[in-house]
């Protein structure tokens, strides 16, 4: 079930999101991604739209999705026991939902997620390196989004 996240689910989108950076990253250290979970939560709370998926349990988030900006891809975390199930297309598409574009950043070394992205019509625009991370940040948008 897709729904609309909780502010005391904060704690669980947290655990999701800290998992998928270190294990997307291997370049950057889990200290790294440690350092900026006020920076993930701060999104959290100031996103537009913020939807988890449920599996068996319908209070437990497995997956997520947040928008800032109105058509900004933020963050996109699924658990790994939920991976290639299809529950990340089905997050994207009800988060664009309505929307002409969606648009988001993906370091380079992160491959799964620019892959996947790919497969579901998103395109690289451009790229910036980024001093932060140490690499470029790819920009991708997407204007024809999964039904």
């Amino acid at each position: 079930m897709i729904r609309k996240a909780e502010s005391k689910e904060l704690d669980r989108l947290e655990q999701l999101w800290l998992h998928a950076a270190v294990s997307s990253h291997p370049s950057l250290p889990r200290g790294f991604w440690l350092e900026r979970v006020h920076q993930f939560r701060r999104d959290c709370r100031r996103a537009g739209l913020c939807l988890v998926f449920t599996g068996r349990h319908p209070a437990v988030a497995e997956a997520f999705v947040t928008l800032l900006d109105q058509d900004r891809l933020a963050h996109l975390c699924v658990s790994p026991l939920f991976a290639g199930c299809g529950i990340g297309a089905s997050l994207v598409a009800a988060a664009g939902h309505g929307k002409p574009q969606l648009q988001t950043r993906v370091l380079r070394e992160n491959l799964r997620t620019r892959y996947f992205l790919q497969r579901y019509g998103f395109v690289e625009t451009g790229r910036r390196h980024c001093v932060e991370y140490g690499q470029p940040l790819i920009l991708m948008r997407c204007s024809s989004l999964p039904a």
